[in-house]
């Protein structure tokens, strides 16, 4: 797999999912080997001004030890992307809209596809504990997303979250069989 520098995590307006995905990468890689290497951040596709976070989002972060790293919403720059850029989107329609804006210079794809699995992580509604869900759910694919990225682990997780975490893949997480060029759209 293409050593990346830097990953993006990427939603509509980057002010609930992008940048849970990112705090949920950034609180995770340093146990990896190599994650103090890359850098993570999220943007926006439609940020037409700086949004605040959305408050549940922030508030199931805070409840999990994570932060945000910052408190309004960040567009995408075509100088955020380069050749050692992964763009990952939450679904299929935003990964498209990055191609068409700015072409293949990064390479994209979604976080689902990333993973072997297919399907839209869509925007959270609802009550906290509907935030809580997406949250855990989130949580698993950015961590297998981690893992594929950076193959090692630096510390040794406890017995019972290797337990978990691998009954969790067993479940369906694992990566399908998929050539690496079906996963991602390669930058030119």
């Amino acid at each position: 797999m293409k050593k990346y520098k830097k990953i993006i995590f990427v939603c509509e307006d980057n002010t609930c999912r992008s940048v849970m995905a990112e705090a949920i990468m950034n609180g995770f890689k340093n146990s990896l080997k190599g994650g103090q290497e890359l850098a993570v951040v999220s943007r926006g596709l439609v940020v037409l001004f700086p949004e605040p976070m959305n408050p549940k989002a922030v508030a199931i972060l805070k409840s999990r030890q994570l932060e945000p790293t910052h408190e309004h919403s960040i567009s995408l720059l075509a100088e955020d992307l380069t050749e050692d850029t992964l763009v990952i989107a939450m679904t299929e329609a935003e990964c498209l809209s990055v191609a068409e804006q700015f072409g293949t210079v990064a390479d994209i794809t979604t976080v689902r596809r990333f993973v072997g699995q297919s399907g839209d992580l869509e925007e959270p509604h609802g009550s906290l504990s509907d935030y809580g869900m997406f949250f855990e759910h989130l949580d698993l694919l950015v961590k297998m997303v981690a893992q594929a990225l950076l193959k090692e682990i630096a510390e040794e997780p406890s017995k019972e979250e290797n337990e978990e975490f691998t009954g969790e893949i067993e479940s369906g997480g694992e990566r399908s069989n998929e050539k690496e060029d079906d996963l991602i759209i390669p930058a030119e």
